[in-house]
């Protein structure tokens, strides 16, 4: 079953993304071993990312984006394409505290959009004192002059184990009705929007918003790395041959570790044989 839903609500006037990212969650946290305040701020990361995926025009399209604060969780990154496969990670997996305290007081969110021509478009803003909902908000106001109200959800059972994770995202169109958009859910009323589609399931919001079905636009967001051993041997060859029979020699073996799915990949002078045997 999809678990994204696209649309146009209140006359054609504002475009509607809701996403159960609960399965895509739960695969970041069993890859990365996260406390439960790391899965819940990089979950709303990812969650955030996945609308961002679901807005991508271009198949060929891929989406970075990187949350660099002074907080307990240190660095957080996650990257998406067209398919909505998404992957991501936080410094600290073990780190503790609210939103605010691993996200920092201050930090930067950059965001790289690569729609398959000439040059990606980048964009950054500066956020201060702000949870995640509220630093993606800042960053379409400052950088993409869209006015975006963000409502994600990461909830977890008395057993410690994630119950529910989901995203609702309301853009108002260039010529929405300004008392339409004042009126429209925002902050906690927006979340509660979330809290609804865990409920009733993200067909209920079909039938909150009298949506036509046939209007609305269906996609599926996934947890998947794109990396490969065959992958990361390609990449490591940028280091040259010489180079990568040194360290194996110093230190046993060559290792390169994939952040975003959190995975050990190890090359032994067999392997480098292999590697350079055809070049």
């Amino acid at each position: 079953m999809k678990n994204t839903l696209r649309c146009l609500i209140l006359n054609d006037q504002v475009s509607l993304t809701a996403i159960d990212t609960t399965e895509l969650v739960k695969k970041g946290i069993q890859l990365h071993h996260l406390s439960k305040s790391a899965a819940t701020t990089l979950g709303k990361v990812l969650s955030c990312v996945a609308f961002m995926s679901a807005a991508l025009k271009e198949k060929k399209g891929q989406i970075s984006v990187s949350l660099k604060g002074n907080g307990a969780g240190g660095s957080i990154g996650v990257s998406g394409d067209f398919a909505m496969h998404l992957r991501g990670y936080i410094d600290e997996p073990n780190a503790n505290g609210n939103e605010q305290s691993l996200l920092g007081e201050s930090g930067s969110l950059t965001v790289v959009r690569d729609d398959g021509y000439a040059r990606p478009f980048v964009g950054s803003c500066a956020y201060e004192k702000m949870n995640v909902d509220e630093a993606f908000e800042e960053y379409y106001r400052i950088s993409e002059q869209l006015p975006t109200f963000i409502g994600s959800s990461v909830r977890f059972n008395e057993n410690d184990e994630l119950a529910f994770a989901g995203i609702c995202v309301l853009q108002p169109l260039p010529f929405a009705d300004e008392k339409a958009v004042e009126e429209l859910p925002k902050g906690e009323a927006l979340r509660a929007l979330t809290a609804e589609m865990e409920e009733k399931g993200i067909n209920g919001l079909q039938e909150r918003f009298s949506i036509d079905g046939k209007k609305i636009e269906w996609k599926n967001a996934v947890y998947q790395c794109h990396c490969s051993r065959e992958y990361l041997a390609e990449v490591l060859t940028s280091l040259g041959e010489a180079e990568m029979r040194r360290i194996v020699q110093e230190d046993g073996e060559l290792k390169a570790h994939c952040h975003y799915c959190n995975t050990d990949y190890v090359f032994k002078e067999e392997d480098i044989d292999g590697i350079f045997s055809g070049r």
